[in-house]
């Protein structure tokens, strides 16, 4: 289970930057298992989880790419959904340049909720 602590505030629909790009990926992905539209879903909501993290930050893409060392489209390619999965490393960069936490956990059960996380199976 990967963790991003995120602040409390809730975004509507008008705040969702991967609305489009989550409805193209479902179109893409419509003739695969549940298991691939689940890889999917987790990709989107970490991707949106970013999105408004360093949004809330107040930083530019730009500006989170600095902190990390690395360039604006990686950031992009991370608010996306990274296509493919997101590397540890990667996170732990993106959680720093924000002042923030990447929490790693193996529980024996999964907590019903997680506050302000993103929850990978």
């Amino acid at each position: 289970m990967i963790a991003l602590v995120r602040s409390s505030r809730q975004c509507d629909d008008a705040d969702v930057a991967n609305h489009s790009r989550w409805d193209d990926v479902k179109n893409m992905r419509r003739g695969h298992n549940a298991e691939t539209r689940a890889t999917a879903e987790q990709d989107v909501a970490l991707g949106q989880l970013i999105y408004d993290l360093r949004s809330a930050s107040g930083l530019s893409q730009r500006e989170v790419a600095e902190r990390m060392g690395t360039t604006q489209s990686v950031i992009s390619r991370l608010e996306e959904g990274g296509g493919a999965r997101n590397r540890l490393d990667t996170l732990a960069r993106f959680a720093s340049a924000l002042d923030r936490h990447l929490v790693v956990s193996f529980p024996e059960k999964a907590p019903v909720k997680l506050r302000d996380a993103v929850q990978i199976v």
